[in-house]
């Protein structure tokens, strides 16, 4: 009887062996593929492998077409594929993925496509009221959220995963929505490649709210600002990417910005630009203080450029970088209607104006870290809708903004070369507001 319990144990210890000899001898796999948005290149992937790998045979062995500057990163898995900052994609990477894992399997050679070139999304007044529309690459345009009779504000999720935004009905009142958007950025086959496709709709509020303001980050963190009809109801909402909700125990005296990597948030005060984390911590904010705002953030670097409003009505554009005073870049009497940066905070994009015989002159200029100007062009006859945002990316190297010709009423979506600041195109298709949403 005892030998029976034995002999079972026995096998039971020998199956288990075996089963570990025979994962040990199985080759490693790809599980997946995860588009990443960095400050130090064009664009980055995420490999995800079911076994430790050799990050210098994966180096070797891999294949980019075309073949572009690049480097790897990363100890074992996921490794991270980094294209070069000054690349400029106008089309999809094919992928040849091969190397050896650490005990010196091979992966299995595989082709895989990717395109990192972000989408440009914009409000589009149709029948019945606006609605937000995806621009394919072949220029056609699809909807990408219901229609409202006024859409005041539209927020991509910084993961690309998803829009928020605020729908107001015919009695004024606002409502905060999430489009959930499934990405098709990367494929085993070329022509799966494509535009997000909707996935799920919903509310993020109950009801309906006096005003709503909405900010994401990079990881696709959303936060919403709201204020109801009663006294005492205004919140803020951190809606985190994993789904979990957080209630910010903060009273801004305006609109509040995640910062793009996480962890904290730049808030406006009485009493200057206050920058707090979300989670409590021993450390006191950060305060600068005058009356200054958020102009853009430089991707994940920690950079950021604020607008400084002097007493005399002067304006300048300063850089903050962690750690230092603000950096004055320009000072001047011309009104700073917006501005952007790279990711790594070196190049800085305003648009400054004034008014000029009954008319305003808007012009682009370009100015390094050090302040110097290095480039400026006037936008004439095109000029920066008031309010909308100059938005840059990496990967096309483009200035996106939403521009209306002199004397007319209807806006248009402007590309601009970040270099050069010459207009691309002004894609003639009437618009509200245009934005750019990262391939996730």
């Amino acid at each position: 009887m005892t030998r029976r319990p034995l002999l079972l144990m026995l096998m039971a210890c020998a199956a288990v062996l075996a089963q570990q000899q025979l994962l040990l001898r199985r080759p490693p796999r790809l599980l997946r593929l995860i588009p990443q948005q960095v400050q130090s290149g064009t664009a980055a992937l995420d490999l995800q492998f079911s076994r430790p790998m050799n990050r210098a045979q994966v180096s070797e062995a891999t294949r980019i077409n075309p073949n572009l500057p690049h480097q790897w990163l990363g100890e074992t898995t996921p490794l991270r594929m980094v294209i070069d900052a000054d690349v400029v994609l106008t089309a999809p990477l094919e992928l040849s993925l091969a190397g050896d894992d650490q005990r010196g399997l091979k992966l299995d050679q595989q082709q895989w496509w990717w395109d990192p070139r972000p989408w440009l999304i914009a409000t589009r007044p149709v029948q019945g009221g606006e609605q937000v529309q995806l621009q394919t690459r072949s220029g056609q345009w699809i909807p990408i959220s219901r229609i409202w009779p006024a859409i005041p504000s539209v927020v991509p999720l910084g993961n690309g995963r998803g829009i928020a935004l605020v729908g107001r009905d015919q009695n004024g009142s606002e409502q905060v929505w999430w489009d959930q958007l499934t990405p098709r950025s990367t494929a085993s086959n070329k022509a799966a490649l494509g535009p997000p496709a909707v996935s799920n709709t919903e509310p993020l509020l109950k009801g309906e709210v006096l005003f709503a303001h909405l900010s994401s980050n990079l990881n696709g963190d959303l936060l919403v600002q709201s204020g109801g009809f009663q006294p005492g109801s205004d919140q803020a909402l951190l809606l985190q990417a994993d789904g979990k909700r957080q209630t910010l125990a903060l009273k801004p005296s305006g609109p509040m910005q995640l910062l793009p990597a996480g962890g904290g948030v730049v808030m406006p005060t009485p009493d200057g630009v206050s920058l707090r984390p979300l989670k409590a911590t021993e450390q006191n904010p950060q305060m600068l203080p005058g009356s200054r705002e958020l102009g853009a953030f430089c991707g994940a670097s920690g950079r950021a450029v604020l607008i400084r409003h002097w007493p005399d009505y002067r304006r300048s554009i300063e850089l903050v970088v962690p750690g230092q005073a603000p950096k004055q870049l320009h000072l001047g009497d011309q009104a700073v209607l917006g501005v952007a940066c790279d990711n790594r905070g070196k190049r800085i994009w305003a648009v400054l104006g004034r008014w000029e015989q009954q008319r305003g002159n808007h012009e682009l200029v370009l100015i390094s870290e050090s302040g110097e100007v290095t480039e400026r062009r006037p936008l004439e006859p095109w000029t920066l809708k008031a309010g909308s945002p100059i938005q840059w990316n990496p990967v096309t190297n483009q200035l996106l903004m939403t521009l209306i010709r002199q004397g007319q009423t209807d806006a248009r979506a402007g590309l601009i070369d970040g270099d050069s600041l010459q207009i691309i195109e002004v894609i003639n298709t009437p618009i509200t507001e245009a934005q750019w949403l990262h391939a996730g």
